[in-house]
C-alpha cells in the first residue's frame, strides 16, 4: 500500500527539533489522553544510539480557534514506532537476539486509512531478517498476528489496559 509518504527511519541524534516533538505530541494524545495512562513516556529509552524511531511525517497543520485564528500546531506524524536496541529488555515479550517494537501509535486523524498497516508492513519487511518481538494491546493481537507475530507468553494488564506478549521469528 503506498500512500506517497515515505518512512522515515532515524536515531534520536537524528532527529529534527520539529520531528521530535510531533513524535511526543502524538505519544502523548494516544497514550496519555486517549488511553488514559498517567506515566512518563520519556523514559530515557528514546536517546539510546541504537533506538530507532520510524514514522510517516504528517507535516504541519495550525489549529484555528473559533474565530479563526490560529492557536497552535500539530507536527504529529501519521504513524510512528519505536524500535528499542537489540537485546534490550521490554517486559514479557522479551526473548535473546530480539528487537522490540513499542510505542506505536496512529494519528487518530489519519486512522483506518492503512498508515498503521504499512507502518508494521515496512518495519518488518526492514528487520525481517532478525527476532522481532512486541507487546500487543490484546485487541490489536490479530492485527500484529497477520504479519507472523504469534504470542509467546500469557496475557498481562499494563496501565490498566491488556496486552498479549507477542514474537515473529527471524524470516518468518
Amino acid at each position: 500500500m503506498s500512500h506517497g509518504s515515505r518512512l522515515v527511519v532515524k536515531t534520536f541524534d537524528e532527529l529534527t527539533i520539529e520531528e521530535l516533538y510531533g513524535i511526543m505530541q502524538l505519544r502523548s494524545q494516544v497514550f496519555v489522553v486517549e488511553q488514559n495512562c498517567v506515566f512518563l513516556d520519556q523514559d530515557g529509552v528514546d536517546t539510546f544510539p541504537q533506538t530507532l524511531h520510524a514514522f510517516y511525517p504528517d507535516g504541519v497543520r495550525t489549529t484555528p480557534d473559533t474565530h479563526g485564528a490560529e492557536v497552535g500546531r500539530s507536527l504529529a506524524p501519521k504513524a510512528y514506532a519505536r524500535i528499542l536496541p537489540p537485546d534490550f529488555p521490554d517486559g514479557p515479550a522479551s526473548e535473546i537476539g530480539a528487537r522490540s517494537i513499542s510505542r506505536v501509535a496512529t494519528n487518530p486523524n489519519v486512522r483506518g486509512d492503512g498508515w498503521g498497516r504499512s507502518l508494521i508492513g515496512e518495519l518488518v519487511a526492514g528487520h525481517g531478517q532478525g527476532l522481532l518481538t512486541l507487546n500487543a494491546q490484546s485487541y490489536l493481537e490479530a492485527f500484529y498476528t497477520s504479519f507472523g507475530f504469534s504470542p509467546n507468553g500469557p496475557r498481562f494488564f499494563e496501565d490498566g489496559i491488556e496486552h498479549t506478549p507477542m514474537s515473529r521469528p527471524a524470516n518468518a
